[in-house]
């Protein structure tokens, strides 16, 4: 009867540390299958040379390196700021850089196109924005950002992703472990 009960503890832990370990992947809030941050038969001199006919692959640190330079660029001629139009609350924000989440590179299959997720704080203020940055393949090499959303203000957020597609936070009928 004992090393019943010790079987059924061991299961009961593994069961609640799997509930955990899957909480923490945040299902659905971001986009696309991760992007890889080595890709095996590239050489850093020759990517995409390997198989011919094949189309490189952008690295997560290409996208982080792409992402940070875009900001960085729109910030300095906007006097530090990087300017952001919140739909929802209709009003236009100056914004800091707080942090790009290098562990949230995707690339999304069905547009060719990667994604990356922000940190940001208002100016002048304690407001928290989480912004999302969609990206594509520059002709000239590096990505190029096509388009930036809200996803969080202050930690609440704005809108989910299903199959890739973005869907509003009220219709989306999440369980409250995706809202995060």
């Amino acid at each position: 009867m004992r090393r019943f009960m010790n079987i059924l503890l061991v299961l009961a832990i593994v069961v609640c540390f799997s509930r955990v370990v899957l909480a923490a992947e945040h299902p659905g809030e971001h986009p696309g299958s991760p992007a890889k941050s080595e890709h095996p038969g590239e050489s850093a001199e020759h990517p995409g040379t390997e198989h011919p006919g094949e189309e490189a692959v952008l690295s997560a640190d290409q996208i982080i390196k792409g992402i940070k330079s875009y900001i960085q660029k729109v910030t300095e001629v906007n006097e530090g700021y990087f300017p952001a139009y919140d739909a929802k609350e209709s009003k236009g924000l100056g914004l800091k850089l707080i942090k790009v989440h290098e562990d949230r590179v995707s690339y999304i299959k069905k547009e060719d196109a990667y994604f990356a997720c922000t940190d940001f704080k208002e100016a002048g203020s304690n407001t928290a924005y989480d912004i999302d940055f969609w990206m594509k393949k520059a002709k000239g090499g590096g990505v190029e950002v096509y388009r930036t959303k809200i996803h969080k203000k202050d930690g609440n957020p704005r809108f989910t992703y299903r199959d890739d597609e973005i869907v509003p936070v009220e219709s989306a009928h999440m369980a409250p472990e995706e809202h995060t």
